[in-house]
């Protein structure tokens, strides 16, 4: 509690309008004039609004008294601060108190020791009430191959588990691989490395620009010319287009061989010619619809990541594939299909399903 309002017995509002005023303390409020302070007062409450009057100055003059006095009786802060360091209990209790030495992740994976395996600790500053905590430690062998530590992890009811560091065994170098350096730089011999390394550089070619056979004769501006980087999995947005092409046909197909199969077992002599087989649209729908459900879905963006045949309430990439009153749903599969490319429909890059 502030000492003018333990001591004083001012509101907290008037405690705060003292203290922009410059007033913290009984300290503060003893070296002031009352006329100063109260154009100070006022000043102040024009800015916050704390209180609707201000207290006529000698009122505010009382209080400089009253601050005054407890001043020459050394009572100008109502509490002291506490060091508890000093404190024998506080000492004893620290010392007996359980110490967390932070391990690194990287130390944890040299050692192989999974996440799970480690217990979880309490934290002691958000806990109430007592606390039970059992520090043990038992059970460790001092061995080449194995240590042993034990960690303690204690709720109500404590329990200690052990954690097994096991020594792993060093990967050894493949001789096969070193080359001195005059191998390395004479070009007659043969190079792992280098082989290796023709290898990346082919792979990320093929990633970033199609192989040149497959456009071989098409023109660059053409939408048959192959181009984009290569999706991860073609064969999933391949098949997932013409799923998604199937189903956009057999949902309306199938609601209206539905309808009219109801209608020709109600008796309406219009729909008599209805066929038996109309059937199978009905049935193709929840063929189609699993297809769907499984590849189509699932198919998404390499770049992004967006799902290419689920439709969204977004803002479209302006080179988006859309055909009027199909949707951007049905134009890129119909643009995968023919085509064997696409631009994503959320970023707008190309990426094709050919190498």
């Amino acid at each position: 509690m502030n000492s003018l309002t333990d001591r004083l017995h001012l509101s907290q509002k008037m405690v705060q309008l003292l203290d922009a005023a410059g007033c913290g303390n009984v300290a503060d409020l003893a070296g002031r004039e009352a006329g100063e302070l109260h154009a100070a007062l006022l000043k102040a409450n024009e800015h916050l609004q704390l209180h609707s009057t201000i207290p006529t100055a000698e009122k505010i003059a009382t209080w400089i008294d009253e601050a005054r006095e407890l001043q020459e009786d050394g009572q100008t802060d109502a509490y002291g601060l506490v060091n508890f360091e000093y404190d024998p209990d506080v000492l004893e209790m620290i010392a007996a108190s359980p110490v967390a030495v932070p391990v690194s992740g990287k130390s944890l994976a040299a050692k192989g020791v999974p996440v799970t395996a480690i217990p979880e600790a309490i934290l002691l500053t958000a806990a109430r009430g007592d606390i039970s905590i059992r520090a043990t430690v038992k059970g460790l062998k001092k061995s080449k191959d194995a240590v042993q530590p034990a960690t303690t992890a204690s709720s109500p009811s404590s329990y200690v588990n052990q954690i097994s560091f096991a020594k792993r065994k060093k990967e050894k170098v493949n001789l096969d691989r070193l080359r001195s350096t005059a191998e390395f730089l004479d070009p007659n011999i043969e190079n792992a490395f280098v082989e290796d390394k023709s290898k990346a550089e082919d792979r990320l070619s093929l990633l970033r620009a199609a192989l040149p056979a497959t456009n071989r004769g098409v023109a660059p501006d053409s939408r048959r010319y192959i181009r984009g980087v290569l999706h991860s999995h073609p064969r999933s947005v391949y098949w997932g287009a013409w799923f998604t092409i199937a189903c956009h046909f057999f949902i309306p197909a199938g609601i209206l061989a539905a309808v009219a199969l109801l209608l020709k077992d109600n008796g309406t002599p219009s729909f008599a010619w209805v066929p038996e087989w109309f059937l199978a649209f009905p049935l193709g729908v929840f063929i189609w619809g699993f297809l769907y459900l499984t590849v189509g879905y699932a198919a998404s963006c390499r770049i992004c990541g967006q799902r290419c045949f689920v439709p969204k309430n977004c803002l479209k990439n302006r080179k988006a594939h859309h055909i009027r009153l199909l949707g951007y749903v049905l134009s890129l599969a119909l643009h995968i299909v023919l085509f064997g490319w696409f631009r994503c429909t959320f970023c707008g890059t190309p990426v094709r399903l050919k190498q």
